[in-house]
C-alpha cells in the first residue's frame, strides 16, 4: 500500500489460492477510482506528490522490468527506462525515484551507479557513477535519502564482500557525486549488515540489526553518534512527521502482537505522547504499523488461517 502527496491510495492484492492479482486506486476520500486486473504483480510501488511509479515485470510470462507512471485518475503511462540491473528503488521526496544498480560490467569487475527519475518517470541525467572494483560479484549496496537534493549510497567495501568494512558516497540526485567514497565503519565481524533510515535535516540514521549505530549528515564523511533519545530505542523504526516538525516511532508490542502504538517525539527528541490505535477485531495473530510519506498511518493485520490472510486499516494524513 502506498499513499501519494494528495492522499490517493494504491493497494495491491494477491490471492495465492486463485493465483489472482489486482491493483486498486482509491481517491483521498476512500472512493474507488479504478481497478487493474491486467498488470502482473509489481516489484515496487513508489508514491509521488501526484500519482505513483510502478516497477514490475512486463507480463506474467516476461520478467523484463518496466516502468509505468500512474496518474491520480488511474491513467497508466509506460516509460522507456532501462531497468536492467536495478537492485533497489527509493522515493525522492515525492518528486521522482532513485534507482540503484549494482552489477558486473565485465568479468571480474563490479560497478555501482544510480539513475534519477523525475515525477513523470523521465530519466533526468545519465547514470551517475558511485564506485567500482574487482571481484566475482557486486557488493551489497543500499541507497537512502531524506531530502530532495542529497542522497547516499552505502556499500560493502570489504575485499571479499564479507561485511567487515562499509563505505559510502554522497551525491546530488540528477547531478554529481560529492567527494570520493569514504569508509563509514571498518574492522567489523564477518557478516555484519547495515541499513539506513531517513531522519530530519537531510540526516540518515545507520542501523545494524535493531541498534542505532550512528547518523550521517549530508556531504560530511564522519559517522556521528546517534542522538541519545534515539540510541535507547533499538526496537523502533523512525519516520519524520508533521512536515519535519517531529518523529514518529513505531513497533509491534511484543507481548500483544495485535496492539500497536506510535510514540511521538519533537525535533529535539523530547517525547510528546503516543498514538494508540483502536483494538483489532479478532481473529488477529499479529500486526504492524507503517507511516507513509504523507503522514498516513497504515496497520497490517495478520489474520492467520491456512492461506495467510491479511487485512488493512489506515488513517489518511493522520500525522501530516
Amino acid at each position: 500500500m502506498e499513499v501519494d502527496g494528495e492522499g490517493n491510495v494504491l493497494l495491491e492484492f494477491a490471492n495465492s489460492v486463485t493465483e489472482s492479482h489486482r491493483l486498486e486506486l482509491l481517491g483521498p476520500s476512500g472512493g474507488l477510482v479504478k481497478t487493474f486486473y491486467d498488470l502482473p504483480r509489481q516489484w515496487r510501488l513508489i508514491a509521488q506528490d501526484q500519482g505513483f511509479h510502478l516497477l514490475g515485470p512486463r507480463s506474467d510470462s516476461d520478467p523484463t522490468r518496466v516502468l509505468h507512471v500512474m496518474t491520480p485518475n488511474g491513467t497508466l503511462i509506460p516509460k522507456p527506462v532501462d531497468l536492467d540491473r536495478v537492485t533497489d528503488v527509493i522515493p525522492r521526496g515525492g518528486q521522482g525515484s532513485l534507482l540503484l544498480r549494482a552489477y558486473r560490467p565485465s568479468e571480474g569487475r563490479w560497478r555501482i551507479d544510480v539513475l534519477t527519475l523525475d515525477r513523470e518517470g523521465e530519466q533526468s541525467a545519465a547514470p551517475l557513477f558511485i564506485a567500482s572494483g574487482a571481484g566475482p560479484y557486486p557488493p551489497w549496496a543500499d541507497v537512502a535519502s531524506s531530502q530532495v537534493d542529497s542522497a547516499l549510497v552505502l556499500f560493502d567495501s570489504s575485499e571479499t564482500h564479507n561485511g567487515s568494512q562499509w563505505s559510502a558516497r554522497w551525491f546530488r540526485p540528477g547531478g554529481t557525486a560529492v567527494g570520493p567514497p569514504f569508509v563509514v565503519v571498518e574492522k567489523m565481524p564477518s557478516g555484519s549488515y547495515f541499513r539506513m533510515e531517513p531522519l530530519l535535516n537531510g540526516e540518515l540514521g545507520l542501523r545494524s540489526g535493531g541498534a542505532w549505530v550512528g547518523r550521517l549528515t549530508p556531504f560530511h564523511k564522519e559517522l556521528r553518534l546517534a542522538p541519545p533519545w534515539l540510541a535507547v530505542q533499538p526496537g523502533f523504526s523512525v519516520s519524520p512527521i508533521r512536515q519535519g516538525r517531529g518523529y514518529g516511532l513505531v513497533r509491534s508490542d511484543s507481548e500483544n502482537g495485535c496492539k500497536n502504538f506510535m510514540v511521538v517525539h519533537a525535533r529535539s527528541g523530547e517525547r510528546c505522547g503516543e498514538v494508540v490505535l483502536p483494538p483489532v477485531e479478532p481473529p488477529c495473530q499479529s500486526s504492524s504499523l507503517r507511516l507513509t510519506r504523507d503522514g498516513t498511518l497504515v496497520q497490517f493485520v495478520s489474520l492467520g488461517g491456512e492461506f495467510g490472510a491479511y487485512s488493512l486499516r489506515w488513517w489518511t494524513g493522520l500525522l501530516k
